[in-house]
């Protein structure tokens, strides 16, 4: 028989990205002489905007030089010096309380650099709440987790997959897996027809316990 299993997403799904990303950007434009808008201006105009990085670095009429730029930002992004700015969104006491419940908790995560991405969740005292920790690597042409998810579904009744991302919720679609959508992103996104929709994943850890 198979066990019951929650996979659960890392960034903006239980930890903040937001001020990693603006403080590696910010770090790169500074050394090349450019300045760079406030955290809060660049949040607002992030989520209000649906723009990403690049797009908001054109909407400000900023030229980084992009091709040193996403090299900077590729190979320092995942760096312990950045994963240091994530801060937590879930609340360690509830998935705590949701552990108990004998769930199979299982961590799946897009991140090209496996043992510092370890070290951040040791770090933030979240390593050992889980089973199954899988770090993917990111690809342009496909999305990644789709082929690992198929595994997952395999060996394991998943009862959720949680996360905050429009790619995520595909890949759940495709498999016919139940997606649980948080509304932490950067993104401020539409509610997914196919999904159930919590304000953040402590709302969706209540609705469990």
């Amino acid at each position: 028989m198979k066990d019951s299993a929650i996979i659960l997403d890392l960034d903006d799904t239980l930890i903040a990205t937001h001020y990693r990303q603006y403080s590696c950007i910010y770090d790169y434009l500074q050394s090349i002489g450019k300045s760079f808008i406030g955290f809060d201006e660049y949040y607002h105009l992030r989520r209000t905007h649906h723009l990403s990085n690049s797009n908001l670095l054109k909407f400000l009429h900023i030229n980084p030089q992009w091709e040193k730029f996403n090299t900077y930002y590729l190979q320092s992004i995942e760096s312990k010096k950045y994963l240091a700015a994530d801060t937590l969104i879930a609340d360690k006491h509830l998935l705590a309380r949701v552990k108990e419940k004998k769930h199979t908790l299982i961590l799946l995560s897009l991140r090209s650099n496996p043992a510092n991405s370890l070290h951040q969740l040791q770090q933030l005292g979240l390593a050992n709440y889980f089973d199954e920790i899988h770090f993917v690597q990111h690809k342009l042409t496909t999305n990644p987790k789709i082929q690992f998810l198929r595994l997952l579904n395999q060996s394991h009744d998943i009862i959720a997959f949680c996360s905050d991302s429009a790619p995520d919720y595909e890949a759940a679609v495709q498999l016919n897996i139940n997606f649980v959508q948080v509304k932490t992103s950067l993104y401020e996104l539409p509610g997914f027809e196919k999904a159930t929709q919590f304000l953040d994943i402590n709302q969706y850890f209540l609705s469990l316990l």
